[in-house]
């Protein structure tokens, strides 16, 4: 105890010049870290640049949809008398698929074809009556009247004679029946209250949306894979088909639909519209080439550059890069295969 009451300046004195030195050395050790042109073996990774193949990919999500999508409406009102058909039945192109009931409109053809009769008699007995007469201003009005008339009838006839052709529903497709609005006979319908839908399933592509920055980079018949979520171990080597020419409507930002071919066979209707997956285009590829990770680049000022180890320092070296995916970049100048870049982690 006397030895510490004796010494006891001195001890402190010495704590704190220890304490002073320690927290400048650690300040010191600070400032290295932060000076990238020293390398911080803790932190920083040192990488060799390796030659591969690279390629730059765009991947868009999307859906499996269809071209061939008839929604059927009956032109004309009238009493629902048949339905040929049920919902997930197969139908063939020009099938009957419902028709109404058509006694009324045989009626009413038979009608206008009465009239039309009627007129034509009209008609002939008064050209009789004025062909030997002259043909004044007040005669060819009465002729035109009873032609107009003719013609009128005529007309009549044709439109009941297309309503009774079109009380019949056909099918301009081979395909699955998706939904029937009315499936019961004997109810009046019309033309927005019964209509039924088919879809050929053997027209199925895959549906997707571009943004507007990158619908420049891709073009028709650029070549794709196509992966479905519901089959996972699968992939499909596709095309693109179709790139709209206007936005879809409705979006926050500007995007523009994108068609690919979904080369499948599906009678047995494996593919169902709606299915969700992914297109994986390749916007650009090249072989053999220099490549290093994305993470090693950084920026002065618009000018890309790297930290190239050089014994113990760290020396600063500007790079052209070229093709460049979500991990990789292409360097095109400014490094060799036998450089060390340093990735700093500060």
């Amino acid at each position: 105890m006397k030895f510490l009451s004796k010494y006891k300046n001195k001890i402190i004195i010495g704590l704190l010049i220890f304490i002073a030195l320690f927290i400048a050395f650690k300040q010191v050790q600070a400032q290295k870290s932060k000076d990238p042109t020293v390398l911080n073996p803790k932190k920083d990774i040192v990488v060799t640049p390796v030659v591969q193949n690279i390629k730059s990919e765009l991947t868009l999500a999307g859906s499996v949809s269809a071209s061939e999508i008839a929604n059927l409406r009956f032109q004309n009102s009238g009493k629902l008398v048949w339905i040929g058909v049920k919902i997930g039945d197969r139908v063939k192109k020009w099938q009957s698929i419902a028709s109404l009931d058509k006694a009324q409109l045989q009626k009413s053809l038979q009608t206008q074809f009465n009239n039309y009769r009627t007129n034509l008699s009209q008609f002939w007995d008064t050209q009789d009556k004025y062909k030997d007469t002259v043909v004044t201003d007040t005669v060819q009005r009465i002729l035109d009247r009873t032609q107009y008339s003719l013609d009128n009838n005529v007309i009549s006839y044709e439109i009941s004679d297309m309503a009774i052709k079109e009380a019949t529903l056909y099918s301009p497709i081979a395909g699955v029946v998706t939904n029937i609005d009315q499936p019961l006979t004997g109810t009046n319908i019309t033309p927005a209250t019964a209509s039924f839908t088919i879809i050929n399933p053997e027209s199925v592509f895959f549906k997707s949306e571009i943004d507007q920055a990158e619908v420049t980079k891709i073009y028709i018949g650029q070549k794709a894979t196509i992966r479905i979520d519901a089959f996972p171990d699968a992939s499909y080597d596709s095309e693109i088909t179709y790139i709209s020419f206007i936005p879809v409507a409705g979006q926050t930002s500007t995007v523009y639909e994108i068609r690919f071919k979904l080369p499948v066979d599906n009678k047995n209707l494996s593919y169902r519209l709606g299915m969700d997956g992914d297109a994986l285009i390749t916007l650009e590829q090249q072989d053999n080439v220099l490549v290093i990770p994305l993470d090693a680049l950084n920026d002065d000022n618009g000018k890309t550059y790297v930290w190239v180890k050089n014994n113990n320092d760290l020396v600063k070296t500007y790079v052209s890069t070229g093709i460049e995916n979500e991990s990789e970049i292409q360097i095109l100048e400014g490094l060799n295969s036998n450089d060390s870049v340093v990735i700093k982690k500060i």
